[in-house]
C-alpha cells in the first residue's frame, strides 16, 4: 500500500534497535519510531518511506507497554540524549544484550561464540564524569547553555539539571549561565559565525574515597580572544565549585559547531585530574579521552585484560590508547606495553601516567595508526603477542585493520562503542584466519542505546 509522507497510522512496537528507535510492522514493512518502548501501540506520523522500510515520528503512545515508566528528566524527548528512560533498567539491560548478539551475528556472520551476561553500570544516575556544552540564544538574544536540541545544529536547550552528570555540573552552570547574562555577552551564531560564547566543559574525578572533595576541570572556549570579565568569571566559579582545581579559556575559531581548542588563553590551576582505575592514579588532561563512566571502566579494563589471557611473557599492542588506561591496567601481567594514539596531550599523560605508578614496561608512541605501527614494529624483537584495540566509534581504517591483522597476534581484544562497526571489522578479521571465541557487553551509558562489546578473537 502506498503511503505518503505525514500520514498517519497505528501500529505495535515489537523490539527496539541500535539507536535507540522503537521497531514495528505495518502493512508489513518495519518502521522504526523513536522514543517508542517494546509493547506500546503508537500513532506514528511517516517522515520517510524507504521502500523496505519506514522512518516515522511518535505522535502518541496510544497503549502504553506494561514496562513503560515515565521518565524522570524533564528535557525528555526535545534532549534525545537519553531516549530509554521509558524503560526500566533491568529491561534495558536485556535490550542491549540482544543487541550486542544480533549485530555480531547479523553483520559479521558470527555466530560460534560465547556471549557473557551483560556487565551493568555501577550507577545509573549521576555516573557520568565529563560533560560538553553549548552556547545559544532565545529569540530576544538571551544566552542559553545546555545541549543542542535533537536533530538541531542551531537550537540550544537551555538545562537546569542533567541527571547523568555530577549535582556540582548543574550549580556550576547555573553561575555561568548567569554571568554570560548579567554581562550581555553574546553566544555564537553557527549560521552566521557572529558572537563571542561557543562551548563549555566540566571534568570530574569520580573514584573517589568516602568525604573526598570532587576535583572538577572547567575549559570555555570563545570565538575571539578577548573574554570581559574573565577574573570574576573564575571567582564566582570558585565560589561555588570549592573543588574546582582548574579553569582554562581557549579559542575557537573553527567554522564547524564542534569543541575545539585552537589556542590556549589563559589558565588557573591545573590542566588534568587524577582518577582512579583500580590501584592505578591516572593523570587525565582536560581535552584527553577517557572513559564518560569512571566506575564502568573498571569493569570494562578488567574484563579486556581477563580476555587477553596474558600470563607475563607477552608483548601487548595498545593501539588507540588514550591515556594508557587499558595498557597501563595489564602492564604488571605482560612483557612490555605499546601503546599508539593520535592525539599529543593523551600521549603525554600515558607516558606520565606510566612513570606515576613506577611502570617501567610500557612505552608510547604518538601518531596516525597505519604510520607508527610499522615504525613500533620494526623496534620490537620479538613481536607482538597480545593486541588490545579501542578505536573511536567510526572503527577501524582498512590499512590499520590489515596492519593490526598482519601482526599475527594470537589473541586480539576489540573493545568498541559501535557495535555496527565493530562488526564490519570482525568480519574482516574473521575472513583473515581468526575466530570469536567471545563477547562480553559492558553497559557505561544507562537509560542511552549506547553501549561497550569487548569481543576476543583467537587465531586459528
Amino acid at each position: 500500500m502506498e503511503i505518503k509522507k505525514n500520514s498517519l497510522f497505528t501500529l505495535k512496537i515489537e523490539n527496539v534497535a541500535y539507536g535507540g528507535r522503537g521497531i514495528g510492522r505495518w502493512e508489513g514493512v518495519v518502521v522504526f519510531v523513536p522514543f517508542a518502548v517494546p509493547g506500546d501501540v503508537v500513532e506514528a506520523r511517516l517522515v520517510k518511506n524507504k521502500g523496505n522500510y519506514i522512518e516515522a515520528d511518535l505522535v502518541q503512545v496510544l497503549e502504553p507497554s506494561p514496562i513503560r515508566i515515565a521518565p524522570r528528566c524533564p528535557y525528555f524527548g526535545p534532549c534525545g540524549g537519553c531516549s530509554w528512560q521509558t524503560i526500566p533498567y533491568e529491561n534495558q539491560l536485556f535490550l542491549k544484550q540482544e543487541i550486542a548478539r544480533s549485530s555480531v551475528e547479523h553483520l559479521s556472520g558470527q555466530s560460534q561464540f560465547k556471549l557473557h551476561p551483560i556487565i551493568a553500570s555501577p550507577d545509573i544516575w549521576r555516573y557520568r564524569n565529563k560533560m560538553d556544552y553549548t552556547f545559544g540564544a532565545d529569540a530576544d538574544g538571551l544566552p542559553l547553555l545546555g545541549f543542542h536540541a535533537k536533530g538541531s545544529f542551531t537550537d540550544v536547550l537551555d538545562m537546569e539539571i542533567c541527571h547523568l552528570q555530577p549535582e556540582i555540573f548543574d550549580l556550576i552552570l547555573k553561575e555561568v549561565r548567569a554571568f554570560a547574562r548579567e554581562k550581555n555577552l553574546v553566544p555564537y551564531n553557527p549560521v552566521t559565525h557572529k558572537g563571542l560564547l561557543r562551548h563549555f566543559m566540566l571534568r570530574a574525578a569520580r573514584n573517589l574515597s568516602e568525604g573526598e572533595p570532587m576535583p572538577v576541570l572547567a575549559v570555555l572556549l570563545t570565538a575571539e580572544p578577548d573574554l570581559p570579565f574573565r577574573e570574576e568569571l573564575l571567582e564566582r566559579l570558585r565560589r561555588v565549585c570549592p573543588s574546582l582545581i582548574g579553569f582554562m579559556h581557549g579559542l575557537n575559531q573553527g567554522m564547524g559547531d564542534v569543541f575545539r581548542l585552537d589556542r590556549l588563553l589563559f589558565q588557573w590551576g591545573d590542566d588534568c585530574l587524577t582518577e582512579r582505575l583500580e590501584d592505578l592514579n591516572m593523570r587525565i588532561s582536560a581535552l584527553s579521552f577517557f572513559q564518560t563512566n569512571t566506575r564502568g571502566a573498571e569493569l570494562l579494563y578488567r574484563s579486556a585484560r581477563d580476555f587477553l589471557n596474558l600470563n607475563g611473557a607477552e608483548n601487548l599492542l595498545d593501539a588507540y590508547c588514550g591515556a594508557g588506561s587499558i595498557g597501563l591496567f595489564c602492564a604488571r601481567r605482560c612483557l612490555h606495553v605499546y601503546g599508539i594514539d593520535i592525539v599529543r596531550e593523551a600521549i603525554w599523560d600515558a607516558r606520565e601516567n606510566a612513570r606515576q605508578n613506577g611502570i617501567h614496561n610500557a612505552t608510547f608512541l604518538c601518531g596516525e595508526m597505519c604510520r607508527s605501527l610499522p615504525l613500533l614494529l620494526s623496534r620490537i624483537p620479538f613481536g607482538v603477542q597480545r593486541a588490545a584495540v579501542d578505536p573511536p566509534r567510526n572503527g577501524l581504517d582498512k590499512k590499520s585493520l590489515r596492519q593490526i591483522i598482519e601482526l599475527g597476534a594470537p589473541i586480539l581484544v576489540y573493545v568498541s562503542c559501535n557495535p555496527v562497526t565493530m562488526a564490519r571489522d570482525a568480519q574482516a578479521i574473521c575472513e583473515s584466519g581468526y575466530r570469536i571465541t567471545d563477547i562480553q557487553p559492558v553497559d557505561m551509558f544507562p537509560h542511552t542505546y549506547h553501549i561497550e562489546i569487548i569481543s576476543r578473537f583467537e587465531k586459528i
